[in-house]
């Protein structure tokens, strides 16, 4: 701790009775100080109170700071107790969970007035009487996700944000008046601050480490000592400073960071409340092979010649699967053919959503009809997403052989008009190629014309033999080719937040990553057949071809249903290799990422930082080194 000492000071804390704030108040009545303490609740401050030591030397004001002049009331009311305030602890802030989507005016005003208005007004209160006696500190308390877009958490951060602003914004102007404005970021806290938090649809708080983070012991501690040293900003947790420069000047390795998160905070509320129950965070099961068009890309045409059951997936396997519903959060019903072709996918889609999980599947949409339309509206379908890589028919119909341009549309137009699909996240899967490179902003508009919510821009990304060979557009390094692309899908995704369409894609140059978006440590693929695999790329394996060079892609096949139970294949040699390698991979790169110098991030040091937890991972399995998703292409 520096020189300065809070014995005997007058100090002024908000918030008082939240677990930071009442530690706080305890370990400074300990050293004598003259103290108001305030929260919202008068019970909750008289019990404080009886807990403290030196009671004589400290004072309760409640007040609601949510009530807008309330702060200024405190401010008032504080002075006359104390006669001067040596520094102020503004503690006081509530949380909120939210989809931006589902923000209600009534909770974004409450958060604003209480997180950035209230504690800026008893700055601002406070500090024409600090300059008076010519000396004052401020400690502010803030968040990390106030620097980083953290999903669910945008308002909470976005009120911290603005708050952190001008506190340091204050702390520049009164640099020369003797008045020390620190602002903390304490990181995760062990508090009871997610189970006060204010939320929407039950969405519940999704702390952003693996454990609860530091005890309320430790982090007062921590609090003390930055406020008795110079102003400025102070960050407890090094790794959440990282990830806040981060943000700013690589957003996209941000963005992979939070993958995990937007996936939960994207799902259904109670399957978010399932999810620690849930082992399996996906399930994709091949519904069927079998596809009624022959496209220019498809790598699994091949595969197609001889198959079992015509290429669906039987009813035996289903139901070995069925009695492991309540293990899955989400199950997508792609594979390598048309999910339409499988007779009982409706009813296999309405067992997995009363069971909790979230159900979808990408289609070809050609028979999508109304009577089919309204059979998969009426079942409670989470998500669809249409293969149109074409924004028009000569285009569409060169690429998608046996398709019909028109036909698509139309289908893909009823069901994105019913009222039963305002519910359903809809989207169209757009496969970057030569021969249609000039038609994303095309396809955005599109999109917004038939009704569809996004796209999802992808590449040719998988290949057997000599299907789906020289498609790609990605490259090794980065050509005048791939800037022009880059250039090209920028304008795309441009246009789509003005028509209100959302865009995803990959890069088109490759990034080693901890773990591809399948993620096997959560994720199975079952086949057709009943094969289960790590993913649909490792299930069917063959000559391929990896950023251009002529390989072969292994089979890696953990058991197969229904001769086996799901569980079981789960806890085999094979899967657990894979689970085990993935999470020692993930666990290095974040290792590996703290190893370069901290205390001034930079562009370069990001970078050198990247390549650091790159090269400090062991190899990704059998098959997954020659995967194109592994390396965000």
């Amino acid at each position: 701790m520096g020189h300065y000492t809070f014995a005997g000071k007058h100090i002024l804390i908000t918030g008082a009775t939240g677990g930071l704030g009442s530690a706080l108040a305890g370990m400074l009545a300990e050293k004598g100080a003259h103290m108001v303490l305030s929260a919202r609740s008068d019970v909750g401050l008289k019990h404080l109170l009886s807990s403290l030591p030196g009671p004589n030397h400290i004072a309760i004001i409640p007040a609601d700071l949510s009530i807008p002049g309330q702060a200024d009331v405190l401010a008032t009311k504080a002075l006359e107790h104390l006669g001067y305030i040596d520094a102020l602890f503004n503690i006081a802030g509530v949380g909120y969970f939210s989809l931006m989507e589902d923000v209600s005016n009534q909770n974004l005003r409450h958060l604003f007035e209480l997180n950035t208005f209230a504690p800026l007004q008893l700055m601002t209160a406070l500090v024409p009487h600090m300059k008076k006696r010519g000396q004052g500190r401020i400690i502010n308390l803030v968040s990390c996700t106030g620097r980083i877009p953290i999903p669910t958490e945008g308002v909470y951060g976005g009120s911290k944000s603005a708050f952190a602003i001008m506190a340091n914004t204050m702390r520049l102007e009164l640099s020369t008046q003797n008045i020390h404005i620190i602002t903390i970021y304490p990181g995760t806290v062990a508090t009871d601050f997610e189970k006060h938090a204010l939320r929407e649809k039950k969405i519940p708080g999704v702390c952003p480490l693996d454990s609860r983070g530091a005890t309320i012991h430790e982090t007062t501690l921590k609090i003390l000592d930055a406020a008795a040293g110079p102003s400025g900003e102070v960050w407890f947790e090094t790794k959440a400073k990282w990830m806040a420069a981060v943000s700013l000047i690589l957003p996209g390795l941000v963005d992979k960071r939070f993958d995990e998160l937007k996936k939960k905070a994207l799902g259904p509320a109670s399957l978010m409340f399932e999810a620690k129950k849930r082992p399996w965070r996906l399930v994709q099961i091949e519904s069927s092979l079998a596809c009624n068009l022959k496209c220019i890309m498809c790598p699994w045409i091949d595969e197609r010649i001889h198959v079992e059951n015509q290429g669906n997936l039987k009813p035996s396997i289903w139901n070995a699967i069925k009695p492991h519903l309540p293990m899955i959060q989400s199950i997508d019903f792609s594979g390598g053919g048309e999910p339409l072709m499988q007779p009982h996918l409706a009813q296999w889609i309405s067992d997995a959503r009363k069971e909790g999980c979230e159900t979808g599947f990408l289609t070809n949409g050609l028979l999508l009809n109304k009577e089919k339309a309204d059979h998969f509206l009426s079942v409670g379908l989470d998500w669809i997403c249409f293969s149109m890589d074409g924004s028009n028919k000569k285009i569409y119909d060169s690429i998608r052989l046996g398709s019909n341009f028109d036909t698509v549309c139309k289908n893909v137009s009823y069901f994105c008009g019913s009222p039963l699909a305002k519910s359903i996240k809809t989207m169209i899967n757009f496969v970057i190629m030569s021969l249609n490179q000039h038609q994303l902003e095309d396809m955005i508009k599109r999109a917004a014309d038939l009704g569809v919510a996004q796209v999802n821009f992808k590449q040719c990304d998988v290949i057997r033999g000599v299907h789906g060979k020289g498609y790609g557009l990605f490259s090794p390094k980065k050509t005048k080719e791939i800037r022009h692309l880059e250039k090209a899908l920028e304008r795309a995704q441009k246009l789509g937040k003005k028509l209100g369409v959302n865009t995803t894609a990959f890069s088109f140059t490759p990034e080693e990553l901890p773990v591809c978006a399948q993620d096997p440590r959560n994720s199975l693929f079952i086949r057709y057949n009943g094969q289960v695999s790590p993913c649909i790329n490792l299930a069917i394996g063959g000559p391929t071809t990896f950023l251009g060079k002529d390989v072969t892609m292994p089979s890696i096949h953990y058991g197969r249903l229904p001769d086996q139970n799901l569980e079981q294949l789960w806890n085999t040699e094979s899967c657990t290799l894979y689970k085990t390698r993935f999470e020692q991979r993930v666990s290095a790169y974040d290792d590996g990422f703290m190893q370069v110098d901290l205390s001034e991030p930079s562009l370069q040091k990001l970078k050198a930082a990247n390549q650091s937890a790159i090269n400090a991972m062991p190899d990704a399995p059998k098959g997954c080194r020659i995967c194109h998703y592994l390396y965000g292409i």
